[in-house]
C-alpha cells in the first residue's frame, strides 16, 4: 500500500506550505478559553476560585459545551505544531525551544508572578485568609496547592504548559523522524488510519481511557479542563498523527460536514440528559459504558469537524492573523489572572449576570491587550519571559 505523508528533510529542503487555518484555530481556541473563564463565575457545574452569589443556565451551558472540546483542540493543535517543528529541528534544538517557549513562562511568570494573586483571591473568597496580597505572598509557599496548601506548582491555569512540556519530552522517541526514512513511528502508524472509518475509530481509546481512570478512582483528574492527563496525551499524539499524513487531512476535510452533524446531535442529547432527564430523576438513562463511549465519540467528532471546516474556510493569511498568532501565548499566560482580579470586584456588584459577564469580559480583554501591547511585546526581557522570540536590534 502506498503511504502519504508530508515531505521531511530526508526528501526535500523546502519547508511544507504553512497551513494558516492551524493559526486561525489557535486564535479561536484562545478566544474560547477566554470566554470560558469569564463564564466560570456564574456556572453551576462546580466551584471556582471566585464565584458569583447566583448562577445561571446560560453560563452553565456555555461552560459545559466549551469544556468538552476546547482543551482537546489545544492539544491537537500542539501535536500538529510538534510535527512541523520536528521536520526541521534536531531533538536537542526541539528540547531547547520547548524550554524557552514553555518552561520559562510557566515557572518564572506563571508560578511566581501570576498564580499567587489567583490563590490569594480564592483564599479571600473562601474566608481562609484576611489581609493584603503582600501579607499573603509569604504564605503562598505554605504547602502544595490542591493538597491543602497554597503553592501553585502547576501554575494554576498554566497546567496546559506543564502537560505540554511533559508530553513533548516523553513522546519524543515516538515523534522524532528517522534519519533513514524521514518518518517517525507515529507517522508510520498513521497509514493505518487513512480510511475515514478507521480514523473515526480513534474515539475508542479516548473512551477506554475515560472508563479506566474511573475504575482506578482517578476521575478527579478531569479537573484539568474536563479531561485527564492520559486523555490529553492521546489528543497530543492524535494531532501529530493527523498532520503527518496528507490522506488523513483530506479525509478530515471531506467528511467535516458529516462529523459536525453527528457532533451536534450528540451535544444536544448531552444537554437534554444534563438539564431534562437527570434533573427529573429518570431511570431511563443509558448504561455508564455507553455514555462514556458517546462522550469519546462526541469530542472526536467535534475535533474532526473543527479541523475539517477550518481547512475549508480559514486557510488564508491576514495582518490580523499575523498579529494575533504571535499574541496567543502571552494572552493565554495573562488572561485568567486578569479576569479573576477584575471579576473579584465586579461579582460583588448588584447587577444581572449578563451585565457582569459583559463588563468583566470587555474590561479584562482590554486590560490584557494593553499589558501585552505596551509592556510584553515591546521589551525583550518580557518577550523572553513570555516565551516570545526576541526583537532584533539594528544599528542606526
Amino acid at each position: 500500500m502506498q503511504t502519504a505523508k508530508v515531505a521531511t528533510p530526508a526528501e526535500t529542503t523546502d519547508k511544507p506550505a504553512r497551513l494558516y487555518y492551524i493559526d486561525w484555530l489557535r486564535v479561536l481556541a484562545m478566544l474560547s478559553i477566554f470566554l470560558f473563564h469569564n463564564a466560570r463565575f456564574y456556572d453551576s457545574i462546580s466551584g471556582w476560585h471566585v464565584k458569583n452569589a447566583s448562577t445561571g443556565v446560560g453560563p452553565t451551558i456555555l461552560v459545559g459545551f466549551l469544556n468538552h472540546w476546547m482543551m482537546p483542540l489545544f492539544f491537537i493543535l500542539s501535536g500538529a505544531a510538534v510535527y512541523y517543528a520536528l521536520c526541521f529541528r534536531t531533538a536537542g534544538a526541539f528540547i531547547k525551544e520547548r524550554v524557552l517557549r514553555i518552561l520559562i513562562p510557566l515557572v518564572l511568570v506563571g508560578i511566581f508572578v501570576l498564580a499567587p494573586p489567583q490563590v490569594y483571591l480564592e483564599r479571600l473568597t473562601q474566608s481562609q485568609f484576611t489581609g493584603s496580597f503582600f501579607q499573603f505572598y509569604p504564605h503562598y509557599f505554605d504547602g502544595m496547592y490542591g493538597f491543602g496548601g497554597n503553592f501553585a506548582w502547576a501554575g494554576m491555569h498554566l497546567w496546559y504548559l506543564l502537560y505540554l512540556f511533559i508530553f513533548s519530552l516523553i513522546t519524543l522517541p515516538l515523534l522524532l523522524p528517522s534519519k533513514r526514512t524521514g518518518m517517525s513511528l507515529i507517522s508510520r502508524l498513521a497509514t493505518l488510519f487513512e480510511k475515514p472509518w478507521a480514523l473515526l475509530l480513534l474515539f475508542l481509546p479516548l473512551a477506554a481511557v475515560d472508563i479506566l481512570i474511573d475504575v482506578a478512582g482517578l476521575g478527579f483528574t478531569r479537573a484539568t479542563g474536563g479531561w485527564s492527563f492520559f486523555s490529553y496525551i492521546l489528543f497530543f499524539i492524535y494531532g501529530y498523527l493527523i498532520f503527518s499524513n496528507t490522506r488523513i487531512q483530506q479525509s478530515v476535510r471531506t467528511y467535516s460536514t458529516i462529523v459536525l452533524a453527528v457532533a451536534v446531535v450528540l451535544s444536544v442529547y448531552g444537554l437534554i440528559l444534563q438539564f431534562v432527564i437527570v434533573p427529573r430523576g429518570s431511570s431511563g438513562t443509558l448504561p455508564y459504558e455507553v455514555i462514556m463511549l458517546l462522550r469519546g465519540l462526541r469530542v472526536w467528532c467535534w475535533i474532526l469537524a473543527i479541523l475539517g471546516l477550518g481547512s475549508r474556510f480559514l486557510n488564508s493569511n491576514t495582518r490580523f492573523l499575523e498579529y494575533a498568532n504571535v499574541a496567543v501565548l502571552p494572552f493565554y499566560v495573562l488572561h485568567q489572572t486578569v479576569i479573576l482580579i477584575i471579576g473579584f470586584y465586579v461579582v460583588q456588584w448588584s447587577l444581572t449576570i449578563g451585565a457582569k459577564y459583559s463588563i468583566v469580559t470587555g474590561a479584562s480583554f482590554v486590560a490584557i491587550l494593553v499589558i501585552y501591547e505596551l509592556l510584553v511585546r515591546r521589551f525583550n526581557v518580557l518577550r523572553f519571559l513570555f516565551g516570545m522570540r526576541l526583537k532584533k536590534r539594528f544599528a542606526g
